[in-house]
């Protein structure tokens, strides 16, 4: 079994490189495209989603939990491995055959044709998307760097090849080959890892909880993307655009806040199955991070919305800070979500609580963008996600801690509340401060807030703090 301090070193340095080089691309992109630009590629990338979810057919989340019980095990990871990839070509050519029918019959005002025939790529890539397999290996040193080159190519790409507002065809292919790159060079490099074997494999005992899996995912991708959908559709390329590029930077922060607990998923699921008082440790330790990690970043970045927003996309984008105030709550939600929710629900295998929860959450999702998008556009999509994500997170928090122990280290969270709420009285002077470049002052307000936060959790002795010091000390003595 890896190294987890090792593979959570790896995944912090990807998640940052995923928070970089889609920052540096966006601040780019935003000002050639413009809102328009923006949305029609939004538009038309989000109705592609929705048939790589249906192709994915829950594989990125139940393969890993698979591939992860069995990896110590090459014969049964062999069999896993040519089971599930067998049903994942059946998926895609369902999907790949749907998208090639239904598409053109619906094509309308609000689809650029030429964008929705490129973004088909994308569904066809699924053909070879076999990531879950490198997760539940834990091959995270692997992920990183092949994400980082395939990041870094696409991004060089970007900035040669993109100009004009007319080049958006070509950054459209950009974004489909880039994720593409990363599915041929898996398929290369899985021959040293796995090998197919036919003989004797049983894809029946996985149709039952896949479907239930993919169900479930199915409708969190359906209340997740139907704000741009329906924006699309309801509101204007502007409005979409400018929610866009709000989701996006939230996104961002969201894998960057959540990544240290982002790996625990195969060592949880194995955990689960052979020591429980390790799988409550675990957890804790989770806790300990994202109240430590989420919260100064949350709130840090409702504080510096307007500049950041203005700094990142341009004037023309700042009516989006107010969408990002909106949003900065879902750092929390979905990053305490992501660990306390999804993971404890998929490793316990208890699916189908996720299928009850993104059920009543798309409902509520359709409701409220249906009755907040006329009125706030960009915003109500806003609110209307929020609660949403609140809501199924919510239920599932509810029904899983039903079956197992959820620790809840008191003293950390409360230390992480009282640490932000001191480096948030630090940094809103600074964002009040008129007439200087933005670049100083959202540089200023990081720097100030980082060593206020770290200053307040040094004097309040917080453990995790202390615990990073003390292991980098230890690093740095033994060179």
């Amino acid at each position: 079994m890896k190294s987890l301090a090792k593979n959570t070193i790896f995944n912090v340095i990807y998640n940052v490189c995923s928070l970089l080089f889609p920052l540096v691309t966006s601040m780019y992109i935003s000002r050639i495209l413009l809102e328009d630009g923006v949305g029609s590629i939004s538009y038309a990338r989000n109705i592609a989603s929705y048939f790589e979810t249906f192709a994915a057919f829950g594989l990125p989340v139940y393969g890993l939990r698979e591939i992860a019980k069995v990896q110590n095990n090459q014969l049964n990871t062999n069999k896993t491995f040519t089971e599930l990839f067998s049903i994942n070509f059946i998926t895609t050519l369902v999907a790949s055959l749907l998208y090639c029918i239904l598409i053109p019959l619906s094509l309308h005002n609000s689809l650029d044709t030429r964008l929705t025939i490129f973004f088909g790529f994308s569904v066809l890539f699924n053909f070879i998307n076999v990531d879950w397999f490198y997760q539940g290996k834990e091959e995270y040193v692997y992920i990183s760097c092949r994400s980082i080159f395939i990041k870094a190519v696409s991004l060089i790409c970007t900035l040669l090849l993109i100009k004009t507002k007319d080049d958006y065809i070509k950054y459209a292919l950009i974004l489909v080959f880039a994720n593409g790159g990363n599915y041929i060079f898996n398929i290369i490099h899985i021959r040293k890892l796995v090998k197919f074997d036919f003989k004797g494999i049983d894809i029946k005992r996985h149709i039952s909880p896949l479907t239930v899996l993919a169900a479930s995912i199915f409708l969190s991708t359906l209340y997740s993307k139907l704000d741009i959908t329906m924006l699309g559709s309801i509101s204007t390329k502007t409005a979409t655009g400018l929610y866009s590029n709000a989701h996006r930077t939230i996104d961002m922060l969201v894998v960057a806040s959540a990544s240290v607990s982002a790996v625990f998923l195969p060592r949880l699921s194995y955990f689960y199955e052979n020591s429980k008082s390790e799988f409550t440790r675990l957890i804790e330790f989770g806790i300990r991070t994202l109240s430590f990690t989420t919260m100064p970043i949350a709130a840090g970045l409702f504080i510096i919305s307007s500049p950041l927003i203005e700094l990142l996309y341009g004037a023309d984008f700042l009516p989006a800070a107010i969408t990002v105030k909106i949003f900065s709550v879902l750092i929390l939600v979905r990053a305490f979500g992501d660990l306390l929710c999804y993971q404890l629900v998929i490793c316990t295998g208890n699916e189908k609580k996720r299928l009850q929860a993104y059920a009543m959450a798309t409902g509520v999702n359709i409701v409220l963008n249906a009755l907040l998008i006329p009125h706030l556009a960009e915003n109500g999509a806003a609110i209307a996600s929020v609660i949403s994500e609140l809501t199924v997170n919510l239920y599932q928090f509810i029904k899983i801690k039903k079956l197992v122990t959820i620790p809840f280290p008191k003293k950390a969270v409360f230390q992480g509340i009282f640490a932000t709420l001191i480096m948030s009285a630090s940094i809103i002077p600074i964002v009040c401060i008129e007439n200087i470049p933005l670049i100083i002052q959202c540089i200023l307000a990081l720097a100030v807030g980082a060593v206020v936060y770290i200053i307040a959790n040094l004097i309040m002795k917080n453990i995790f703090l202390i615990d990073c010091i003390t292991k980098i000390k230890g690093k740095l003595i033994k060179k």
